[in-house]
C-alpha cells in the first residue's frame, strides 16, 4: 500500500514490454536481440530500486533462503 503509483507503473510497464511478443530489437538477432530487454530491466530497476527499503530486502532473504550479509565493524 505504501508503494508510489509511478513505482507500480513503471513494473507494470517493464512487464508488459516483456510479455509482449512484439520488441523493439527481434530477440533473434545474435548479440543485439536482448539488449532492449536489458535495458528496459535496468530503467526499471534504476527508478524503482529506490523504494526497495531493508525491510523488503530482509524478507525477500527469508523468502528465497539467503543468509543475512555479515556486517563488518
Amino acid at each position: 500500500p505504501h508503494t508510489p503509483m509511478r513505482a507500480k507503473a513503471v513494473l507494470f510497464a517493464a512487464v508488459a514490454y516483456f510479455v509482449t511478443p512484439m520488441d523493439m530489437l527481434p530477440d533473434f538477432i545474435t548479440g543485439l536481440g536482448f539488449t532492449d530487454d536489458a535495458t528496459v530491466l535496468a530503467t526499471a530497476l534504476g527508478l524503482v530500486g529506490m523504494h526497495v527499503k531493508e525491510t523488503h530486502r530482509t524478507a525477500a532473504r527469508r523468502l528465497l533462503r539467503v543468509p543475512e550479509p555479515v556486517k563488518e565493524d
